[in-house]
């Protein structure tokens, strides 16, 4: 009979029986292991952390016994069809929605099982078992939010048809693994359905904004695992349209490799094609499903709020709650943390009140964080329900729930609607307190009073201007002509909106244009001007007339220089010795000379020369594209993998955004972040759809599509996406069932 035993509050062990675990464990072979601290006992032994069965020495073989997996082929490998075109793109067809996740997942996981399963370990609070103490921060952090429970909780009150989606994803993973042998979890042995709302919950964990994390104690814990977030998004209108058709431009500035692209196509309707990210997820964030499109861009609402709790006794946890003295609940957890010597568990007690998890701030005050809708959850079936919706009506529906905690939402589609909602489950509060601080958690006052409703948010509908853009810029500045207005919301709804450079170009480049086909759509999606450069060439124009030097040499090569910045097309491209010295030059810090512009071009042509022995280089000779696996090394050989690259940071204000990080003695700066994934799509009758990745579809260095949409990326072009099934039977290169040996 198999027990399980869970360390309550209290202290005291309590043996209870599970009989929904017992039945799983029977039916797939693993041990379901329970919340918070679970030490499952079968046969009287196997410690474990959480639902991971772990590799080392004292678990190692007790795992190999309770969790051989069964081979036998599921019923879900049976009934789907994967084909893969030349770029290794999974086209997945099924009867059902979850056949086709989990075909989905089990080809995902062909591609990027390591890194899917890298991002659940940190989800689930288990990455210093693996990486070491470093991580120890953030484990315990992940579970003060009991990002665990609550998925469980989620998944158990769910649906059925959101619970068949996630033991699908479960399924996928698993069978992945047993027909895979020679792959090796670093930590996961069998994966649960609920593990799919783990992933999920990256929303709710990434939205917990910076200063937040401040005023908790825990300063930069997110970026650990998450960096910075922004993209940029476009819909244009079928009055703007060239063909009358509304077209969708889709691009998520993220790390370069995190991006996974697929499509998805059941007999009960989920037919959908986009874009995954950081290893998370079982449908696409982005796409479209041959009707309707749809893409989001990151935005700041203000979701969370630090609480002050009155604590009355320490010992006991009361605390004061209006005319009520409260008992906080307690809990401990063992967290597991790998070192020389091998993983060691630690204990750590946990504390938290009606307002969230308690964290130590200053003055020994005692801070509870709220984070909205991390309990309830939803996003799994918010993507769901926007995957299936055909039209605007549908679309919106299918959003009102707003269990994305955070994005702005853009929509386009063959119904001639363009839409943008400035989206987020944003709590009503008392707009007479001043919610940018802790506020009083004894105070009644300070409950949320709900959650804005759709029709409460700033949104805008086919826009006379005829488009609608963002890239994490303020609702108010979506396109020209708006009628949004800022005062007409409460001011603590918005963090840190503002107008940004690229913004305001994309404003530019649209409005400049009566109509804009798919094509010229195509060329603006990797549009490389610099809105800043020709007001700086002007100033060093100007001041190169009032200036002179003694030293003639310098004066030649700054004349030559300031010729070659006037003949430049203000575009970054790979080839452009102007991109190269105006680039350099934007980045130098001005100082204190009486031409500070000339004295900067000055540095930027001594700085090129002594790096690489000219000025006169192209920008690709040092803003480059290498691609690195997700444990940091830089793969080889670089003939192959390290190209020339056009883009620049996103605050210079190029719609192409490369982010770049200069190596430890390296001449050359490399893209990790920004243009990981464009698309553009037009809703014509028959969808024509394109898109290119920064890399390839799969992280195996020998693979063929580890970094094959490279060139097409660098030299700014597009690959096509194929919705119909004709076009992707005819274009695939591979077609296989789930498991099935090639």
């Amino acid at each position: 009979m198999d027990y399980f035993v869970r360390l309550h509050p209290d202290g005291r062990q309590q043996l209870f029986f599970d009989l929904a675990s017992k039945q799983l464990a029977k039916e797939r072979g693993f041990l379901m292991l329970n919340t918070t601290f679970r030490m499952a006992v079968t046969l009287s032994f196997l410690a474990a952390l959480g639902s991971c069965a772990l590799h080392s020495s004292k678990t190692e073989s007790i795992s190999q016994s309770v969790l051989e997996p069964s081979l036998e082929v599921p019923a879900l490998a049976e009934n789907v069809t994967i084909m893969r075109d030349e770029f290794g793109v999974p086209h997945i067809f099924g009867p059902t929605d979850a056949s086709v996740v989990f075909g989905a997942t089990y080809a995902r996981a062909e591609d990027e099982f390591h890194y899917m399963e890298q991002a659940y370990i940190k989800l689930l609070g288990r990455a210093a078992s693996v990486s070491g103490p470093d991580w120890l921060p953030w484990d315990i952090f992940l579970r003060k939010l009991e990002i665990e429970d609550h998925s469980r909780q989620e998944y158990l009150n769910a649906s059925a048809e959101i619970k068949a989606l996630c033991e699908a994803f479960a399924e996928g993973m698993n069978y992945f693994l047993r027909t895979r042998p020679d792959i090796k979890p670093k930590l996961i042995m069998h994966f649960e359905p609920w593990h799919a709302l783990v992933g999920y919950r990256l929303f709710h964990v990434s939205g917990i904004d910076d200063e937040t994390q401040k005023q908790i104690g825990q300063p930069n814990i997110l970026s650990a695992f998450s960096g910075y977030l922004s993209s940029t998004m476009w819909a244009i209108g079928p009055s703007k349209s060239a063909s009358g058709h509304p077209m969708l431009f889709i691009n998520p500035h993220i790390p370069l490799d995190a991006p996974y692209e697929m499509s998805l196509h059941s007999d009960e309707g989920l037919n959908v094609s986009g874009q995954l990210a950081y290893g998370i997820g079982i449908l696409p964030i982005s796409g479209h499903n041959g009707d309707a499109g749809w893409s989001i861009t990151a935005n700041s609402p203000d979701i969370n709020d630090v609480y002050e709790e009155t604590i009355v006794d320490g010992a006991s946890g009361s605390y004061q709650y209006g005319g009520e003295i409260l008992t906080t609940t307690r809990w401990t957890e063992n967290i597991a943390v790998a070192g020389p010597d091998g993983i060691k568990q630690r204990k750590y007690n946990f504390e938290k009140t009606r307002h969230g998890p308690l964290f130590d701030g200053p003055g020994g005050k005692r801070l509870a964080l709220r984070v909205a809708k991390l309990s309830k959850g939803g996003v799994l079936k918010q993507f769901f329900d926007m995957s299936k919706a055909r039209n605007l009506a549908e679309f919106k529906r299918a959003i009102a729930p707003m269990n994305i905690t955070y994005n702005n939402l853009m929509y386009a589609g063959q119904d001639g609607h363009i839409y943008y909602v400035y989206g987020g489950a944003i709590p009503k509060r008392n707009a007479k307190l001043d919610w940018s601080k802790p506020v009083d958690g004894s105070n009644p006052e300070t409950d949320w009073r709900g959650f804005f409703s759709l029709a409460d948010l700033p949104q805008i509908e086919n826009p006379a201007s005829g488009y609608l853009q963002n890239s994490n810029s303020s609702p108010f500045f979506s396109t020209d002509g708006t009628d949004l207005i800022e005062t007409d919301y409460p001011a603590y709804m918005f963090r840190s909106e503002r107008d940004t450079a690229i913004a305001r170009r994309s404003r530019q480049l649209i409005a400049a244009e009566d109509r804009i086909s798919l094509e010229q759509l195509s060329r603006f999606a990797f549009d490389t001007y610099l809105p800043t450069a020709a007001a700086d060439i002007a100033k060093l124009n100007a001041e190169w007339v009032q200036s002179s030097s003694n030293n003639e040499k310098t004066e030649k090569e700054i004349k030559e220089a300031l010729h070659i910045l006037n003949e430049w097309d203000r575009r970054a491209d790979a080839d452009s010795v102007g991109a190269a010295l105006y680039v350099t030059m934007f980045h130098m810090r001005d100082n204190d000379s009486a031409y500070p512009m000339i004295n900067r071009l000055r540095r930027t042509t001594a700085l090129l020369e002594k790096y690489y022995g000219d000025w006169r280089i192209p920008y690709g000779r040092f803003n480059r594209i290498r691609r690195a696996e997700h444990r940091g090394k830089i793969n080889i050989p670089p003939s192959q993998h390290d190209l020339p690259s056009p883009g620049t940071p996103f605050y210079m204000g190029a719609i192409m955004t490369f982010n770049t990080k200069t190596e430890d003695g390296s001449s050359k700066s490399y893209g990790n972040h920004g243009h990981s994934y464009v698309s553009v799509v037009e809703f014509a009758p028959e969808l024509k759809a394109r898109s290119v990745m920064a890399y390839g579809q799969n992280r195996n260095p020998e693979s063929a599509h580890y970094f094959d949409q490279a060139r097409l990326y660098t030299q700014q072009k597009f690959k096509p996406v194929r919705f119909y099934e004709k076009a992707i039977v005819k274009a695939a290169l591979k077609t296989y069932r789930p498991g099935q040996k090639n």
